[in-house]
């Protein structure tokens, strides 16, 4: 199973949402409010610290003040911002699903994984059928036996048992 950190997850839910990388060096307008976006959201759901923040988005936590500082006055006159926040803000904490995280080359390397996984507990279910026949046929043939030893035989004296089976069985045999 791929596994991704709450980072990452967050920075591939942002970069969706707003249909650019958060990570590249560029002080566009639209960028900024994403990586404020980004840094509101992960700092509203995890008890994360303003360098941490930074460090994930490769930003000094100054940076990350003034985005916390000033995200009220980008998001209040900016209705597509104010959606795009409550989407990721959605998708992020409502919705912990490994999907959302996925792009698409990860998602067809899952879907191989599983289709194998899933061959492969056919297989084991297969093998294990075979198995749950063969006793059933023993079964049938032996019914008083086995229902004599299930109803008789207990647990502790299954040992005791099989070994006073065997001897009689040997001498049966002979």
């Amino acid at each position: 199973m791929i596994e991704i950190s709450k980072e990452e997850r967050l920075k591939n839910i942002v970069n969706r949402v707003f249909n650019l990388d958060i990570m590249c060096t560029t002080r566009k307008r639209e960028v900024v409010e994403a990586r404020m976006v980004y840094s509101k959201v992960l700092m509203g759901t995890h008890r994360v610290t303003l360098e941490h923040v930074g460090k994930s988005l490769n930003k000094s936590h100054c940076t990350i003040v003034h985005y916390n500082k000033n995200f009220k006055f980008f998001i209040k006159p900016d209705e597509d911002l104010w959606s795009k926040y409550l989407l990721v803000s959605k998708i992020y904490t409502e919705t912990d699903h490994i999907a959302n995280a996925l792009d698409l080359e990860d998602c067809r390397k899952m879907i191989y994984s599983l289709e194998n996984q899933i061959k492969s507990l056919t297989l084991s279910n297969n093998r294990i059928d075979l198995e749950h026949e063969t006793y059933k046929k023993k079964t049938d043939i032996y019914p008083e036996l086995f229902k004599l030893i299930d109803e008789r035989v207990r647990e502790k004296n299954v040992h005791e048992v099989t070994r006073k089976l065997n001897t009689y069985l040997n001498g049966v045999r002979n």
